[in-house]
């Protein structure tokens, strides 16, 4: 299976489900789909310090066809009509992309996930971030489908959010090396200024994030594993391995070597990960479906 064809299939992740006859009839355009996500999904941080207890465990809905179920009970209009921010599914960069990937993959368009780093939402520091990547039929252009006139204007970002440049987004193998190479600091990785998560386990993780999702594997945020779990103790073969892996992904030609990388017992997700949700303590979380990422070597 070519790299396009892969990611025109929905993954277990973004598959809708029953609800996939509901995105006929939404638009193909690429700001149509991002303006139709915003307003379907709002990020949990907009609510405030104290999400609404009630609702801020939206946040662990992984799979799409759960979060439409919870779309549809909050407000069971056509998905094009933008909720109020009361009536909208909580959650955040993460939701926002996989359901444009979902829209974009059901139109037939080649789409994945990217995780890393955003060079905008703080100066000075690599916020914690995941945007869309969509094939136009000549290269592979990222989108932040988050962000809408109100954010461009309170981040102060000055570029095309339906064009993001590469040095505005950093994807998590780029920080690695960035980071490895001295040309950044891992304190400045992390959920910025006002918060201690930052650092070696956040480089390493959105490596490992970014990764899975290249191999069909959309994860939240704040799930961890394998060397995720051990970022502070990697020795010097293990931080060599990790150079190799973040040169792997951030290189399409060498897209065949994504599963193999992704089966290796250092990567491979297992079927009980780490999940450090901003909504609970803490926990082990077991995954409904695990991939056999060896299966087409």
């Amino acid at each position: 299976m070519s790299n396009l064809e892969y990611y025109r299939q929905q993954s277990v992740f973004t598959d809708p489900g029953p609800h996939a006859r509901l995105y006929d009839a939404l638009p193909s355009d690429i700001g149509e789909i991002c303006r139709i996500a915003r307003g379907l999904i709002v990020h949990f941080a907009a609510l405030g310090p104290n999400p609404p207890a009630d609702r801020i465990a939206e946040i662990d809905c992984r799979y799409l066809g759960a979060m439409l179920d919870r779309i549809l009970e909050l407000d069971n209009r056509p998905l094009s009509e933008s909720r109020n921010i009361e009536n909208r599914l909580v959650g955040c960069c993460r939701d926002h992309t996989a359901l444009t990937v979902s829209i974009l993959r059901h139109k037939g368009v080649p789409a994945r996930a990217r995780y890393g780093a955003s060079a905008y939402i703080e100066p000075g520091y690599f916020c914690d971030h995941v945007i869309v990547e969509y094939w136009n039929g000549a290269r592979w252009i990222g989108v932040d489908s988050e962000l809408g006139p109100y954010e461009i204007d309170m981040w102060k970002v000055e570029f095309d959010p339906l064009d993001v440049p590469a040095d505005q987004f950093i994807r998590g193998g780029a920080g690695w090396l960035m980071c490895r190479a001295g040309q950044a600091d891992p304190e400045r990785f992390g959920l910025g200024s006002g918060s201690s998560l930052c650092g070696w386990e956040f480089v390493v993780g959105e490596t490992l994030l970014d990764l899975a999702a290249l191999n069909g594997h959309e994860m939240l945020c704040w799930d961890s594993w394998g060397m995720s779990e051990n970022a502070l103790n990697l020795d010097e073969a293990d931080k060599v391995f990790l150079d190799e892996v973040a040169l792997v992904t951030l290189d399409d030609t060498r897209s065949e070597g994504w599963p193999k990388l992704m089966a290796d017992e250092r990567l491979l997700i297992p079927p009980v990960i780490q999940s450090y949700s901003p909504a609970v303590k803490p926990y082990e979380m077991p995954l409904d479906v695990i991939l056999d990422f060896a299966a087409d070597q």
